[in-house]
């Protein structure tokens, strides 16, 4: 027989329940949740999915990247499906790309920002109109050099390195839509790395994760990661490596 929760007992859970998205006393019915957890569940997952083949839309790319008159690239995924079954490709683009950055972007300067749809577009749909004015300025507060930020479709955290070192820029940082989870759809990373470049390997970026409205709101994150930025830039190491000097 199932023991009844005192009402301490009761106001200690409803209180853990409301701090967190997670999946925490939904109860059951039987041997199985409840129908309105079910449902709910099959929402997120559903949304999620979403989230995962989204890509950039036409009025973000003609509405915002066009209109910043920001280099609108591409992986050397063909497409959506390609770029989800083929990890390695999304992380390079095609040398008639780098000479289309090169063409429309400054080199050498300290911060390179590149923007991908990674996992999910929708989060970058849904944060960067945000957090990308936050960082501009705030390298620009900072005398931090920042060069034209480039858009990349079917993107994944690497190619950063690639368009970075081909700009000769000090410091990569990759705003990308992360994998989704069952909490949220829409959340966006920051991953930065110090002197990119074929040899960068993944515990040498830092990163910022779970940018979103329930996270870290994006005008806050675009803040930290201008601190993050001159962090990293005065010691010269990203990574593993900074964290050694913290």
């Amino acid at each position: 027989m199932e023991r009844i929760r005192t009402e301490k007992e009761t106001l200690e859970l409803a209180s853990m329940s409301n701090a967190t998205p997670a999946r925490i006393a939904v109860g059951r019915a039987g041997t199985r949740p409840p129908s309105s957890a079910w449902i709910r569940f099959r929402h997120d997952h559903a949304a999620a999915r979403d989230a995962v083949h989204s890509e950039l839309s036409e009025e973000f790319i003609r509405g915002y990247a066009h209109a910043k008159q920001l280099p609108v690239v591409q992986s050397m995924d063909r497409d959506r499906a390609d770029f989800v079954l083929n990890p390695p490709k999304g992380k390079k683009t095609t040398d008639e790309q780098l000479a289309k950055i090169r063409e429309q972007c400054p080199s050498q300067q300290d911060v390179q920002i590149v923007i991908c749809d990674g996992l999910s577009a929708l989060a970058i749909e849904s944060n960067l109109r945000e957090l990308l004015p936050m960082l501009e300025e705030g390298l620009k507060i900072q005398g931090i050099t920042s060069g034209k930020p480039v858009v990349v479709h079917f993107g994944r955290v690497a190619i950063a390195d690639q368009i970075s070192h081909a700009l000769e820029a000090k410091l990569a940082i990759n705003l990308i839509g992360e994998r989704p989870g069952l909490s949220s759809g829409v959340g966006m990373s920051a991953y930065l790395t110090y002197n990119p470049g074929p040899n960068t390997i993944s515990s040498d970026r830092t990163v910022v994760s779970n940018i979103h409205d329930r996270g870290t709101p994006p005008v806050e994150a675009g803040a930290y990661i201008v601190h993050l930025a001159k962090t990293i830039l005065d010691r010269k190491v990203s990574g593993v490596e900074l964290q050694k000097t913290l």
